[in-house]
């Protein structure tokens, strides 16, 4: 079982798309503390949340992205491509971090609201600015809900050995990647942070479920044994979204829901998300196959004019994402300092999607006119708002 440019997609698939849109802006609405609004994303009804669809996605398109790279140019240019892709998202981060730097000293100056700076780990910066400054770096200090960027950096720069371990002996590379996850839940191998602890998502763990990703876009044929069993695994996947389910009500109504027996509670808890908690993986899994069975690739939904704001969207997680960043800040701010009514909350969050949709769609229109200019600025007739989707509909896999 090897890979080869005729096992790999031919087309887009609008899913991942949309699924990685999706997620962008699940996770602004859950990085505002508070936030009633955030009850729409999934990280209240299961064990996992929009992490794991993140990863498991960016993991899925990479793999697709750089093996055909890999094999129209060559494994060195692909890892030069890949190394390229890492350094743009550190420089994202710096650049994200400084933003939120800037924020962080009108706020002192401006509202004297050291509590809130402490809440979101930048007053460390304030104390310390030339220290916090190198650390961040070096990706060992961030503030605040700035913890995804660094851990996909590191995995992106080990991606090159990875890929090429996948094309070539994928079985072998992924028991690597699986021992390397269950090493560091046995063992507590981490990172460490500036100016204590550890890296909120262990880079070590979470590697499995990018390279999981990686794996199954580029051996689609795994999948198609895996149907096999159809029936049985998609009422397994039901029963353990509905076990996942109960484990969250457990945890915001504990009151009303019943507890599990103490001894399963204790061999359960806690679900580390820090390591990719095994259960967490399963639930996603569990997620992912029904999403995988109930909504196929041609599916009209992805392409339509209902999904495609979320789709363009994911076409552009990098900028997107550290928007989304800036903007949970601000609200976070808002709700803290000013009005954290249900009304406020509920504004927040619409001005914020409809922001971060709004730039995605003004970045996929200077990405169409970049193209034609490319080709000699010859004009395109207008598209309808049925086909917005399709302006991409040509393009080959990207990892934005």
């Amino acid at each position: 079982m090897i890979a080869t440019p005729a096992s790999l997609p031919r087309q887009r698939d609008y899913r991942l798309d949309f699924f990685r849109g999706l997620a962008l802006l699940f996770i602004f609405l859950n990085h505002i503390p508070g936030n009633a609004v955030s009850w729409i994303t999934n990280k209240h009804f299961g064990i996992s949340d929009a992490t794991e669809i993140f990863v498991f996605v960016s993991g899925y398109a990479a793999a697709i992205a750089y093996s055909k790279y890999a094999f129209d140019k060559g494994m060195w240019p692909a890892t030069k491509r890949i190394l390229r892709r890492a350094w743009d998202i550190y420089v994202a981060h710096i650049l994200l971090f400084l933003s939120l730097a800037v924020m962080a000293i009108w706020v002192l100056r401006c509202h004297q609201d050291i509590e809130f700076l402490a809440h979101t780990n930048i007053l460390t910066f304030l104390v310390d600015p030339p220290m916090a400054l190198l650390e961040t770096l070096l990706l060992g200090y961030r503030p605040l809900n700035m913890d995804v960027l660094p851990m996909y950096v590191v995995i992106l720069l080990a991606f090159p050995l990875g890929l090429w371990g996948l094309m070539r002996h994928p079985l072998k590379t992924m028991a690597v990647s699986a021992g390397l996850w269950l090493a560091v839940g046995a063992f507590d191998i981490n990172l460490m942070r500036y100016p204590a602890g550890v890296w909120y998502f262990n880079p070590f763990a979470w590697q499995f479920l990018f390279m999981l990703g990686a794996f199954i876009s580029l051996y689609p044929q795994v999948l198609y044994r895996v149907n096999q069993h159809e029936g049985k695994l998609q009422a397994a996947a039901i029963l353990y979204l509905l076990f996942g389910l109960y484990l969250a009500a457990t945890f915001q109504w504990p009151e009303a829901v019943p507890a599990l027996p103490p001894f399963l509670h204790d061999l359960i808890h806690p679900i580390d998300k820090t390591n990719l908690d095994v259960l967490r993986i399963l639930h996603f899994l569990a997620a992912a196959y029904l999403v995988s069975r109930w909504v196929s690739p041609d599916s009209s939904f992805v392409k339509s004019s209902l999904a495609a704001p979320i789709v363009v969207t994911g076409q552009h997680s990098l900028p997107i994402f550290g928007v989304g960043i800036l903007l949970s800040f601000t609200g976070h701010w808002i709700l803290t300092n000013l009005d954290a009514s249900l009304q406020t909350q509920f504004v927040i969050s619409i001005v914020g999607i409809g922001f971060m949709v709004g730039l995605a769609e003004v970045l996929s229109q200077y990405a169409s006119y970049q193209r034609r200019q490319a080709k000699g600025g010859q004009a395109q007739p207008a598209r309808p708002a049925k086909a917005k989707t399709a302006i991409i509909a040509r393009e080959s896999y990207n990892t934005r």
